[in-house]
């Protein structure tokens, strides 16, 4: 495909490209028109020119995308469009591999890969890369070699990191002695800050908050600032992972409790109004009745378990911990843990009552009242444990400093087999006796001085991980175009960093080392391998959380006051679902286009109350089938698409339907037309429009109607899904967004630029069904762009082309598409 002769080329330019333009193209972009300042009869066919190869770029996404021609002029006959379009991605295709470098390509861990190859390589297990600049992202992903670079800050930070890596992984001295505190809010009688008791060689300060205590049992009711129970001002005696640990119930009240108490409190509030106006009596009486509806009906009152967020102090600095529900019954408490880092620095342990209930206009003014009815945190006693040392030295040193006959015998010998065990693990490939001799040297140099082999050791462990050779992923590529085979080594780089997001363990070593993995059928085999180890729940978080933006969730929340049911918890949960969702589609072999429709979603309890799925208990997600009747089941379901599609106040149909075109048909929608703005303020009762009618005045101006005929009509058929993902069957214009009696009724009917009509999520998603092949493409390029740490060109089409067919000939699944990318020449070959 790559290769033509120039007659060729101008064979094909007279031919095919000429008569194709010059009948559906000039009219509107030739020398008497320019709709868009594009001029297409002076258009270069100089490929090689950037400016030339992106005005072709935007022809061919129009004419694949079937938006132009406009319907209302002839449109070319599907033969003449595909091989116009095919001569034009051939011709970028070229002009791409012309360019590209012969240089050795580096691609350097991001934060998550760092982290996770400390675990794999040294098995201390925490987040060294905290510190770190964040990682620039680049085709949609942080992963691409050409957006990672370095900065001198960035070495001095590695190097930072590696010693204290290193100091964790390898203790010195006897085990340290095991401590167990118990602590009893109840014993502080005194109030906040007036109780200290002893443990260890501190008066550690007992925070039982302002709270109830019932037979032993402190008592939550509420979050607030006085409510928090906990202990701080305490030094724990060696460093290491630490286990909190709390005995905790709760108690939940049914609907028939919470309706008696919510009638006595607004009972009480009716009669104190009555009195001060009897002249209201009526419309207090109505008001009463209205606010009991709520309390009888609404499912912010089908409470689950009270929640509890775990925060650990250190060195002035709070870090949350964990988040969690304490399901036990006030009958049968049970022990809940975590575990946490402790230094010698002082250090506090918080537990805060995590429970949202929505804040409205019927239940603000009474929320903290203890009479309240809500869910109630019940703590008896609360402990710190530790350090936690499975065994002594711990695993981390033996990894390291392996118990063999030379360590008693030589040191420096010793000394040179840790390196030679080390560094070809660290550099995921084969090393010479000249790099082992180089960081042995930093050894010899410094042991004199080190009060400890340890201690000296330490400095050319640092040194490695501090190495190009550790932070880059090495890829040589070969000069001229042809691609050149990855070696056994680079390949099963490749494979452990696409789905574990960390090295290579020894099996996969182990096969690079015999050239075995470079056989199509076992690597087959070793992706399969890798999508079941548990490790492949980074790829899940990584390549979701970036393809769906699941990362964006919570950077721009909708508004509690407007979205009171929006709260931490649901948060957490919208995220874990998306996060599931993808895992199930994967892990359980479906067919991929579950993502634009399916029969199932992946919930628990707080979820299931926000869209109003019944049965559902327990905070963890599970796979729920559902009918359609639930308006569920999809990507484009799924609130946290909703949430990050939304501005915080309102949703946007625009940003809906710029993810959909983007995420799941792979379009370019374009980008806005400068010094627009969002909507005129001055037009006449603007603030009482509906979202549809903004956007109607919007795409009056010719220059925004362009893009917006193809965005708006997606987004516009979601618009029953509000910003924090709730059903809604009219757009709220009452106080707070409140929906009155006479609000306007959404209207999701939507119409695209080629005359399809359709109406609703149901409707939406009947057509994106219908363009299957635009999902499967794109999502053949989202996954191979995350595969291959580079963005994309025109001469990966074919490749891409190809994957969905061996995806579409196994069943359409997830797996079918990883091995197709896995065993192939793209990923095989640099």
């Amino acid at each position: 495909m790559l290769q033509v002769t120039a007659q060729e080329r101008d064979t094909a330019l007279a031919e095919i490209v000429g008569p194709f333009l010059e009948e559906h193209c000039i009219s509107c972009h030739g020398p008497e028109k320019q709709k868009g300042k594009l001029r297409l009869d002076t258009l270069s066919p100089d490929f090689h020119s950037p400016i030339s190869a992106e005005k072709w770029k935007e022809v061919l996404n129009v004419i694949n995308g079937h938006e132009m021609p406009p319907e209302d002029e002839p449109q070319p006959a599907a033969a003449d469009a595909a091989r116009f379009a095919e001569w034009v991605e051939a011709e970028l295709a070229r002009a791409e591999v012309a360019k590209r470098s012969t240089r050795v390509v580096l691609r350097r861990m991001n934060r998550t890969e760092y982290d996770n190859t400390i675990r794999d390589l040294i098995g201390v297990d925490f987040h060294p890369s905290e510190d770190f600049p964040e990682d620039p992202p680049a085709g949609g992903f942080d992963n691409i070699g050409q957006a990672l670079t370095i900065s001198p800050m960035q070495v001095e930070l590695y190097y930072a990191a590696a010693r204290e890596i290193l100091d964790r992984a390898l203790p010195e001295g006897p085990r340290p002695e095991r401590v167990k505190w118990r602590f009893e809010p109840e014993e502080n009688t005194q109030g906040l800050d007036r109780y200290r008791v002893r443990r260890g060689n501190d008066d550690v300060l007992l925070n039982p908050g302002e709270n109830p205590v019932e037979k032993g049992f402190t008592v939550i009711h509420h979050k607030a600032w006085n409510k928090n129970i906990g202990f701080r001002s305490f030094h724990v005696p060696a460093a290491g992972e630490y286990i909190v640990r709390f005995r905790a119930a709760g108690r939940v009240p049914n609907r028939k409790q919470v309706v008696a108490a919510g009638q006595k409190i607004l009972a009480k509030h009716r009669d104190e109004e009555i009195a001060n106006n009897p002249e209201g009596a009526k419309w207090h009486h109505e008001a009463f009745e209205q606010k009991m509806k709520i309390f009888a009906g609404h499912r912010m009152y089908d409470y689950g378990p009270p929640r509890v967020k775990i925060t650990r102090h250190l060195g002035g600095a709070p870090r949350v911990v964990a988040e969690m529900d304490v399901p036990a019954p006030a009958n049968a408490p049970e022990s809940y843990e975590v575990r946490a880092y402790f230094n010698t620095e002082e250090g506090g342990i918080d537990l805060e009552y995590a429970y949202d209930v929505p804040s409205t206009l019927e239940n603000f003014w009474m929320q903290e009242r203890e009479e309240f009815p809500r869910p109630e945190l019940m703590v008896d006693w609360i402990e710190l444990e530790g350090p936690v040392y499975e065994s002594w030295p711990p695993e981390s040193s033996r990894r390291l400093l392996p118990d063999i006959p030379v360590r008693e015998q030589d040191e420096t010998a010793y000394a040179r087999e840790v390196l030679a065990r080390f560094m070809p693990r660290a550099y995921r490939r084969p090393v010479d006796a000249a790099e082992i001799d180089a960081k042995l040297e930093l050894y010899k140099k410094l042991r004199a001085e080190k009060p400890s082999f340890a201690e000296a050791i330490k400095v050319p462990l640092a040194a490695v991980l501090a190495s190009p050779h550790f932070l880059y992923l090495v890829e040589p590529e070969s000069p001229g175009t042809a691609p050149k085979p990855l070696n056994g080594y680079e390949i099963a780089t490749r494979l452990s960093y696409f789905l574990w997001s960390s090295m290579p363990d020894e099996r996969l070593t182990s096969l690079a080392a015999s050239g075995e993995l470079q056989n199509p059928d076992v690597l087959r085999e070793e992706t399969r391998r890798l999508l079941a180890d548990p490790r492949s729940g980074a790829f899940v978080t990584n390549f979701a959380g970036q393809w769906l933006g699941l990362r964006k969730v919570g950077a721009n929340p909708p508004s509690r006051t407007l979205y009171p049911d929006y709260d931490r918890h649901l948060e957490l949960s919208i995220v874990r679902e998306s996060e599931g969702f993808f895992a199930e589609i994967l892990r359980s072999d479906l067919d991929a286009r579950n993502f634009i429709r399916s029969d199932f979603v992946t919930i628990n309890e707080r979820l299931a109350r926000h869209y109003g799925i019944p049965g559902v208990r327990g905070d963890e997600i599970r796979k729920v089938m559902v009918s359609p009747e639930s308006r569920r089941g999809g990507l484009v379901t799924q609130a946290s698409f909703h949430s990050i599609t939304s501005n915080g106040t309102r949703t946007s149909p625009v940003l809906r339907g710029t993810w959909i075109l983007k995420t799941l048909l792979g379009r370019d929608p374009g980008l806005p037309v400068a010094n627009v703005g969002e909507i005129q303020p001055k037009v006449p009762g603007i603030d009482k429009a509906t979202v549809r009618q903004r956007l109607e005045i919007h795409r009056q101006m010719e220059s925004c109607a362009r893009c917006h005929d193809k965005i708006d009509p997606l987004g516009l058929a979601l618009e029953n899904f509000n910003a924090a993902g709730e059903w809604r069957d009219q757009e709220g214009h009452g106080y707070n967004g409140r929906i009155e009696k006479d609000d306007p009724v959404i209207d999701a009917s939507a119409k695209m630029p080629d005359g399809t009509e359709f109406t609703g999520v149901a409707g939406l998603q009947e057509q994106l069904m219908k363009s299957e092949d635009l999902f499967l493409n794109a999502l053949a390029s989202r996954l191979t762009t995350y595969a291959l740490g580079r963005e994309l060109g025109f001469s990966d089409q074919p490749a891409l082309r190809g994957f969905v067919q061996e995806m579409k000939g196994n069943g359409y699944t997830m797996r079918s598409l990883i091995e197709a990318i896995t065993t192939s020449e793209l990923f095989t070959t640099k």
